[in-house]
């Protein structure tokens, strides 16, 4: 179905993460921080508070789609369509020539202009899925940019829990007092102290996936690159990531020795065609709620203008009851179940 556009809202309860650090300080590693205006009363202020950025979420779902897509086309016995970059986690995704598969250099030899341009993006689509659904940039000649056909954002704690949102440091010591022995005689220390700063929070997540946009070219001019059959493998690839992020939790740095707690409270996801319809952001527990009235008046405006909508929504939360109008999942897996069938479904 043309236009078909996913938008999918969650709320995750993570207790003591460190999944995204930015710079040392002495021996403190610290957790990465983000200012954030809050309505107080009549007037405004801001807070800084932990939170996860968007790039380190992207990084974890491109790398959910190179193994989605291992065992998704191994199943099928369908060549991969993944380059040796992303195969191993490393998104250059065709920036330069030196990182840009033969097979395209080899089909823009002798095409000038927009028509290279074109021809670029065309074999970077068919080659690489990750650099279809993830996008690319190159800064070369010719250069392309291809916008993700996915979206996402920081991960910021929701407004209803901000003043339950904690930054904690914490003292660890390594403890080697074999090397006092080894070291005479110039003494070193036997243990070496350090802090992580980690983080709690209610934090909110958004995610949008523009369906209708893999598998096609968009710069020069938007042309199908793959047949229905791959269209619709990548579709489900893309899917599959999506499970592997929000039901395993697979994002986030420094999960070897601070695996975080994480349980989804809530979650609300869409599915929409020809227009893109969001949902609304999970700041408040009532965002389900929220998003079913915005749904109601979206489809009506809509229908006033001539345009005949179709809208799917479902949700889960262990924090409110689902209303009317949106389908209830029994957990994340139950909603991921349904949002697939109705994506696969409505994708024809």
């Amino acid at each position: 179905m043309a236009g078909l556009f996913l938008s999918l809202s969650a709320r995750l309860l993570v207790n003591v993460e460190a999944l995204n650090m930015v710079e040392a300080v002495g021996n403190v590693t610290r957790h990465r921080r983000a200012t954030i205006v809050l309505q107080d009363g009549d007037s405004y202020r801001k807070i800084e508070v932990p939170c996860v950025s968007g790039e380190s979420l992207a990084h974890a779902y491109q790398v959910a789609l190179v193994e989605a897509a291992q065992a998704i086309y191994a199943r099928e016995s369908a060549n991969l369509p993944v380059c040796e970059w992303c195969s191993r986690g490393e998104f250059f995704k065709s920036m330069d020539d030196a990182h840009t598969m033969q097979a395209v250099k080899e089909a823009i030899k002798g095409k000038k202009g927009p028509e290279q341009a074109h021809v670029f993006e065309r074999e970077v689509v068919k080659n690489c899925l990750v650099e279809d659904i993830g996008g690319f940039l190159r800064a070369e000649r010719p250069p392309v940019k291809r916008t993700s056909r996915f979206q996402v954002g920081y991960l910021l704690p929701t407004i209803d829990a901000i003043e339950a949102t904690a930054l904690d440091t914490q003292f660890h010591v390594r403890h080697a007092p074999s090397e006092v022995l080894k070291a005479r005689p110039k003494e070193r220390a036997a243990q070496m102290i350090y802090y992580v700063e980690t983080g709690s929070a209610l934090y909110g997540l958004s995610f949008n996936l523009d369906v209708d946009g893999i598998g096609k070219t968009s710069m020069v001019k938007i042309e199908h690159v793959v047949d229905d059959d791959e269209r619709r493998r990548r579709v489900r690839t893309a899917l599959t990531a999506l499970l592997t992020i929000l039901s395993s939790k697979a994002f986030g740095a420094k999960r070897t020795r601070f695996l975080p707690l994480v349980e989804v409270k809530s979650l609300v996801a869409a599915l929409s065609a020809p227009i893109p319809f969001t949902v609304e952001p999970p700041s408040l527990s009532s965002f389900i709620e929220g998003t079913r009235t915005k749904a109601d008046k979206f489809s009506t405006v809509l229908s006033k203008l001539g345009v005949s909508e179709q809208l799917y929504i479902c949700a889960y939360s262990s924090e409110v009851e689902v209303p009317e109008g949106v389908e209830k999942a029994d957990s994340v897996e139950d909603l991921l179940d349904k949002l697939v069938a109705r994506t696969l479904e409505m994708l024809g």
